[in-house]
């Protein structure tokens, strides 16, 4: 029998726990956009939870995820109607294995961040992600919260192919067709570091769980 193997995974899982520790906590505003919508989000972010509110046009709290990084369990909250429940949803079945990764010398200043330019391309789907990352990995949250979310767009699909991706997070993050049209974007508005309430990961007293 092998020891080693649940040993390693032991240690793998002790290391991970320590650096998400000592990762960003705060908030993060940004706004999501394609053809056809646009749409803003606030993050708080833990080392071991996330919470997602969806903003309407008024800037109000249309919908909230509270996602828990450790367990992956995801519940969405509907605060109109006042009910909660678990969304479990399936990763992508699409091959992307011919994505090709790199990392430019391209260099920029976002938010008083200094940021690198990263390129995820894809000749089976025609295109292109291009991302401006934060040169300092502390945001050991981000991949965590695409792994839990399972997210199918491919902003968040190609990030995820970038073997060193961990501990990153992409500040603006376009997809790109092969001619240079822009499909979507994802834009980082405002970033706050502070101590986030753990009352904010609570499901409201009074809302019901919704079951199909």
């Amino acid at each position: 029998m092998n020891f080693l193997k649940p040993i390693a995974l032991f240690l793998c899982l002790i290391i991970t726990t320590l650096l998400m520790a000592q990762g960003f906590e705060g908030t993060i505003e940004f706004t999501r956009k394609n053809h056809f919508d646009e749409t803003n989000y606030t993050y708080y972010v833990t080392s071991s939870k996330v919470r997602i509110d969806e903003l309407n046009k008024d800037g109000e709290i249309s919908g909230t995820m509270l996602v828990d990084l450790r367990t992956k369990k995801v519940i969405a909250v509907n605060h109109d109607r006042k009910l909660h429940m678990e969304i479990k949803s399936k990763a992508s079945v699409k091959d992307l294995s011919k994505s090709e990764i790199f990392k430019t010398t391209e260099k920029k200043v976002i938010l008083g961040h200094n940021c690198t330019k990263w390129t995820v391309s894809n000749s089976d789907f025609k295109s292109k992600a291009e991302y401006w990352v934060i040169d300092k990995g502390d945001y050991f949250f981000f991949k965590e919260l695409l792994t839990a979310l399972n997210r199918k767009d491919k902003i968040g699909l190609y990030f995820m192919q970038i073997p060193e991706n961990i501990g990153f997070f992409p500040i603006v993050g376009e997809e790109k067709g092969f001619d240079g049209k822009l499909k979507a974007k994802m834009e980082t508005n405002k970033m706050t570091k502070k101590k986030i309430d753990a009352n904010k990961f609570k499901i409201p007293d009074g809302y019901a769980e919704f079951k199909n």
